[in-house]
């Protein structure tokens, strides 16, 4: 049986450097939270999300996640002094349906679903994971009060940890109710003795700390945006079926390279899966749906040549 995922997204902080909250600093046309909730709204595996952000910023969080998740199972919780009191927040807001868990940074907008289902491949009881990429500076260990080096590493050994950070929710609460503290999740995984593993990440992924970091992401997210197919040549699909089917219904839609853009499961009585598929391929999507829910699904189709 797949793993059932929750997602928490640490956005802490109260943005001194960018005079504003960083996590609402604009990138791409996007508040910079809304493209991790986007990005795991649409992902079928994730079953719950939830938010942890200064106690000032709780009314703006939910509204984001109001425009970008509506119908899924989210919270926004109030976060801690430190970013590992926020995440425990977060996991301890997680219900018992989830099974296993990821964590990650509100400052990390340039996440791909690719690279997250690759570390949660890699999850199970007692092994955690890690989104990574390798270290390509020569990294020196300095003497702080004489600034003098004290070694040189190798640097083939050495990877810079990355977001989201991967572990069953048994094993992160473990973890977090040690009295270890720690900079990273996984090194409260390591210290209560359970194996992490890396990911190598396969795209950019990294945190934007400054304020000369929003343009590279900006730059980056906009490229990803126009090699998206055109919104004229795709059509938006909206399927209500049973929560049972929702699994197969994704990977129908990808299957016929199609983008599921959210999933909302909280519906009375069932699921209503979105998604874009371009308009060439939605025939032989159409062709393929009905034995997907045994008969009991049904599926509109916007803005494909006037078809409604």
């Amino acid at each position: 049986m797949a793993m059932r995922w929750g997602a928490v997204i640490a956005a802490g902080g109260r943005g001194e450097r960018f005079g504003q909250p960083k996590q609402f600093v604009e990138i791409a046309g996007l508040p910079m939270l809304g493209w991790s909730i986007r990005t795991f709204a649409a992902m079928r595996e994730i079953v719950e999300m939830v938010v942890a952000i200064d106690a000032g910023l709780v009314e703006r969080a939910e509204e984001l996640l109001a425009e970008l998740a509506p119908g899924s199972s989210v919270r926004v919780v109030v976060g801690g002094h430190t970013r590992q009191e926020s995440v425990a927040h977060g996991i301890a807001a997680l219900s018992e349906r989830v099974d296993a868990v990821l964590v990650h940074d509100g400052a990390r907008p340039l996440v791909r679903s690719q690279n997250v289902r690759a570390a949660m491949r890699e999850v199970r009881p007692g092994r955690g994971a890690v989104i990574a990429a390798p270290v390509i500076d020569t990294v020196k260990v300095v003497d702080r009060a004489t600034m003098r080096v004290r070694e040189t590493l190798d640097r083939s050994d050495l990877w810079a940890a990355q977001t989201p950070q991967l572990a069953t929710l048994a094993d992160f609460r473990t973890a977090f109710a040690g009295d270890a503290n720690a900079t990273d999740d996984t090194t409260l995984l390591e210290h209560v003795g359970i194996e992490v593993v890396v990911v190598p990440s396969r795209h950019a992924n990294f945190k934007v700390t400054l304020p000369e970091d929003v343009a590279p992401a900006d730059v980056i997210l906009r490229e990803r945006l126009q090699q998206a197919a055109p919104e004229q040549q795709a059509a938006l699909v909206e399927v209500f079926a049973s929560l049972e089917h929702v699994d197969a219904i994704c990977r129908a839609i990808e299957a016929h390279c199609g983008r599921v853009d959210a999933v909302e499961r909280d519906l009375p009585r069932g699921a209503v899966v979105r998604a874009y598929i371009d308009v060439d391929r939605l025939p032989d999507f159409e062709r393929s749906f009905p034995p997907l829910a045994d008969g009991s699904a049904t599926i509109t189709v916007h803005n494909s040549g006037g078809r409604t």
